[in-house]
């Protein structure tokens, strides 16, 4: 992937951190995007699609989004003629500071599966 924006930096930077603060995670793809992986399945990754470029991650639908306190997010909709992902959201540039929070959570998360 080419990109030289500074979300896809804050990603790299982050994603390489994460792996080698986890050992059991791995470096992944989702829709042909960077993405880290547990066992196999992917918690999080770097999307430019579905209306928001930042980080994509996977809470489950149990979640309670609006409790994040997030400003700027919505849920993952990378299919123009298929509903958006319920237990997937994308966090934009504007909470790129809650990034590693909310990527452990979504790690933590796919543990619990």
């Amino acid at each position: 992937m080419t990109d030289d924006s500074p979300e896809y930096a804050e990603w790299r930077a982050l994603s390489a951190a994460f792996l080698t603060t986890h050992p059991d995670a791995q470096p992944g793809k989702m829709m042909s995007s960077p993405a880290l992986a547990l066992n196999g399945k992917v918690f999080a990754f770097y999307t430019t699609k579905g209306g928001r470029v930042g980080l994509g991650i996977r809470l489950g639908r149990q979640t309670d989004f609006a409790a994040l306190g997030l400003n700027d997010w919505q849920h993952l909709a990378p299919f123009k003629t298929k509903p958006p992902m319920k237990d997937w959201i994308v966090a934009g540039a504007g909470d790129q500071d809650r990034w590693p929070d909310l990527m452990q959570r979504a790690y933590d998360a796919m543990r619990r599966r």
